[in-house]
């Protein structure tokens, strides 16, 4: 329900800039050449495009309290390895205390165990799987103590699409029906660059000057109603023809990387292509 009031409402957005772009356009039979001062942009309706396969979650897999959540946003970029929280574990404690009995006595369990090496790795792995980093790894093993907090990272680059926890909120690891096998917590999830594209409906009279590689700028709403301008490549003219809006799909790659993108699967949008009057 949310995503779809946000849609809506930046959906309204779209269309009072286009009716404010279009309103100085001249009539069709109005004299104007490529130098005329008064030539508006020709604008083309889009939608952004979410491609499922390219959003990574951000599982946490123990029963964990959220702390010093980041201020994050829907839309907010990231960078892999990008700290957006911290987790106090009471269960991954216990995990380190029995890593560190481990390595604390490695020697003397190595003097009537053949297996104490395979019993290292294996503990190391699960301290890996409930989260910890390899520098919270060897923190631990440099402090000899256990970690109170860990950070939560982003596994990946690219815009956060969903954000579903809160600072201190509560955190369980679900089902387990393995040693390393649970379904954990969806905290979060991360639209990789290539997940994001756009896709514009172009009437076929006019799909003829687009082509693959051509430059264009993709017009997007945003909450407090001022208008993002991104620069974008055609990646794909579709053949087919729709045989009632009869235009043609053109799909476009976003080129640059701003700080935030409104991530609303089929919100729509605007498209302009380079070479129209008034290009940014």
């Amino acid at each position: 329900m949310l995503r779809r009031a946000i849609s809506s409402f930046l959906f309204c957005t779209v269309l009072a800039f286009s009716a404010q772009t279009q309103s100085a356009a001249p009539a069709a039979d109005d004299h104007h050449d490529d130098h005329d001062d008064h030539a508006v942009p020709q604008l083309y309706p889009a939608i952004i495009v979410i491609d499922p396969r390219q959003v990574v979650s951000v599982v946490v897999k123990i029963n964990a309290r959220l702390r010093n959540l980041r201020s994050l946003y829907v839309g907010q970029r990231v960078a892999r390895g990008q700290v957006l929280g911290e987790l106090e574990s009471a269960e991954l404690e216990t995990v380190q205390r029995t890593y560190l009995g481990i390595v604390n006595n490695l020697d003397a369990v190595q003097a009537f165990s053949m297996t104490v090496n395979e019993k290292l790795i294996d503990a190391r792995m699960n301290l890996a799987w409930r989260g910890m980093s390899e520098a919270d790894i060897k923190q631990l093993e440099d402090t000899k103590e256990p970690l109170k907090l860990i950070t939560l990272k982003a596994p990946v680059a690219g815009y956060l699409y969903s954000l579903n926890v809160v600072n201190e909120q509560i955190v369980n690891a679900g089902g387990q029906s393995g040693v390393y096998t649970t379904t954990g917590t969806t905290v979060a999830t991360i639209a990789k660059p290539e997940a994001v594209y756009v896709e514009a409906q172009i009437p076929f009279q006019e799909v003829a000057g687009i082509k693959s590689g051509a430059s264009a700028w993709i017009l997007l709403p945003t909450a407090d109603g001022v208008r993002m301008t991104v620069k974008a490549k055609v990646e794909r003219v579709f053949a087919y023809v729709n045989p009632i809006t009869q235009r043609k799909r053109a799909r476009l790659q976003l080129e640059q990387r701003p700080e935030r993108l409104p991530l609303v699967d089929g919100l729509p949008v605007m498209v302009q292509f380079e070479g129209n009057p008034h290009a940014p």
